[in-house]
């Protein structure tokens, strides 16, 4: 038999040229994924120099505010009265009395009254001189008021402004605030009778407009919770799924997205004939300015009212109509109840939005910063005052500043509320 010759193969040249093109293949994939890593790198470089100077933007804001307003913060500003007290007083020299100079650093002694004054800088960031010490006999503790009307006593922290006396000449001269704490105790000490001495008190305060705040608060949610939640109810429960209904939500959509501004112009045309002809207002309003929050409102109370109701399980409206109850009793009684965290999320979020609103509520409420306040007549948000006294002819950013601090403090406070409530929501959507 004729023996049949093999064709030999070489194994080893095919191991050889396999583990070469494994090898090459491998350099190509790890090359196209540093390509792609730089690639997906450089994309990101925008978001993140965005991010960043987003970040420093928002921190420059805030660090300015904490540290402009830090001075100017406190509790009598949110809780005296806009106005000042103006008293005009008399009072005449005793040359009998004598008074020991407290040696106040800063302060310049009136020894004929025993009094200290300073120079100093009122809640308007407007220069004053006050008032730094009284002697317990001083005569200034029982001046005459020129209007007749009893007696007035001056107090430290008092403002001295225009004063008219008579010198030891018998001369009547007049001097001023402006010009100095110094200036003033020269007059005062040479003064044998002071015939008309101004005393301001109080003044700069935002308790009118914190008022206010609270007021269009109340009334801004007595108004557009109710209306909120029936729309969502409908929406989600009975609306049946078409082209209204998605016409309804596009529109909504859309709303939410229009500049208050607008919102503003649109209450002024509206809002404040139906006020005037229906609750007898005249003009601006704070009942205005509640019905214009409300339609600003309603598109933030809709949608989350609507995404709190839909994460309620099927399961609860399907065993509830199975007990035999209706439509009506389980949106009522099983559906609502179980979307308060929902309902309470939407509330948080329409007063945080109320106390930063300022361009609508400049078109229906007005700028003027009132201390008597009634929801038919003008008055000015917290944060409509900030804006009142940044844009008269001497700008108090320190004023402006600190209740800047306050609207962050409280808006703060909301957010972590939200996302509590929220933390609950999650859990009961789990």
């Amino acid at each position: 038999m004729t023996k049949l010759n093999k064709p030999e193969v070489n194994l080893k040249d095919n191991q050889v040229t396999t583990s070469n093109e494994i090898v090459s293949k491998d350099i190509k994939i790890e090359s196209n994924l540093k390509v792609k890593r730089i690639l997906d790198i450089l994309k990101l470089i925008p978001t993140y120099l965005s991010s960043i100077f987003i970040v420093l933007v928002l921190g420059g804001i805030i660090i300015y505010i904490l540290m402009t307003g830090s001075s100017a913060f406190s509790l009598n500003l949110l809780f005296d009265d806009y106005q000042e007290v103006l008293n005009t007083i008399t009072v005449e020299y005793d040359s009998n009395l004598t008074f020991t100079n407290p040696n106040i650093e800063g302060s310049y002694f009136v020894e004929r009254f025993g009094i200290t004054i300073a120079d100093s800088v009122d809640t308007a960031n407007e220069d004053c001189v006050i008032v730094t010490w009284i002697a317990d006999n001083s005569p200034l503790k029982n001046a005459t008021k020129t209007n007749g009307d009893g007696t007035y006593t001056v107090e430290v922290g008092d403002r001295l402004d225009t004063i008219r006396y008579k010198n030891d000449n018998n001369v009547t001269q007049v001097t001023a605030a402006n010009k100095g704490a110094e200036r003033v105790a020269e007059a005062l000490n040479s003064a044998t009778i002071i015939n008309q001495m101004q005393c301001k008190t109080g003044g700069g305060g935002a308790r009118g407009s914190l008022i206010t705040t609270l007021y269009l608060i109340l009334l801004t949610l007595i108004i557009s919770l109710p209306i909120g939640i029936i729309s969502s109810i409908f929406l989600t429960q009975y609306a049946k799924e078409g082209k209204i209904k998605t016409i309804i939500t596009t529109m909504i959509d859309m709303t939410s997205g229009i500049p208050s501004i607008i919102f503003g112009f649109c209450g002024a045309i509206i809002f404040i004939p139906f006020c005037d002809t229906t609750f007898n207002t005249s003009g601006y309003s704070i009942l205005a300015g509640a019905f214009t929050m409300t339609i600003v409102l309603l598109p933030t109370i809709i949608k989350t009212v609507s995404e709190s109701l839909l994460v309620i399980p099927r399961s609860y409206t399907m065993a509830s109509l199975a007990l035999g109850a209706s439509k009506t009793q389980t949106v009522f009684k099983v559906i609502l109840p179980n979307a308060i965290p929902g309902i309470l999320t939407a509330t948080l979020l329409s007063i945080g939005r109320i106390i930063g609103e300022s361009a609508a509520l400049i078109f229906v409420m007005g700028t003027s910063i009132q201390d008597h306040i009634s929801v038919t007549g003008s008055s000015s948000s917290l944060a409509v005052h900030i804006w009142t006294i940044i844009n008269q002819e001497n700008p108090n950013y320190e004023a402006a500043s600190a209740i800047g601090i306050f609207i962050l403090i409280v808006v703060l406070i909301l957010s972590l509320l939200i996302k509590l409530i929220s933390k609950k929501l999650n859990k009961m959507a789990v």
